[in-house]
């Protein structure tokens, strides 16, 4: 197999990461403004906190990208399609790990936050 059809198979698979990341922020944006401004009640401190969010994910997500992609001994058409669903894949894992940590300390925070108003 040529080595300009593994690097285009691997630009595909990691534009196809970026804009799974960049789809998963802009869907979060929107909520993790509002968490953070009724959180803190402070417009500076939520964009903050809203900006450090959207950095860790992006961050992740594009190390999870550059760094998942493995490829075989073998080399054909079924392999480089497996190692870029492999590739996929391993971003996915990532940004899930990722949110799961950010809903457990928001979910901490929201808690923390309802005893300190009552």
């Amino acid at each position: 197999m040529e080595n300009k059809t593994v690097f285009l198979v691997y630009l595909l698979s990691l534009m196809v990461c970026i804009a799974l990341t960049i789809g998963l922020i802009k869907l979060l944006k929107k909520g993790l403004t509002m968490f953070f401004e009724n959180l803190c009640q402070d417009d500076e401190v939520a964009k903050f906190f809203t900006k450090l969010t959207t950095i860790i994910l992006l961050l992740a997500g594009l190390s999870a990208a550059h760094h998942s992609y493995k490829l075989g001994d073998k080399l054909n058409w079924l392999t480089l399609s497996w190692s870029s669903a492999r590739h996929i894949t391993g971003t996915l894992e990532i940004l899930l790990i990722i949110m799961t940590i950010f809903a457990i300390s928001f979910f901490i925070l929201h808690l923390v936050g309802r005893k300190l108003n009552k």
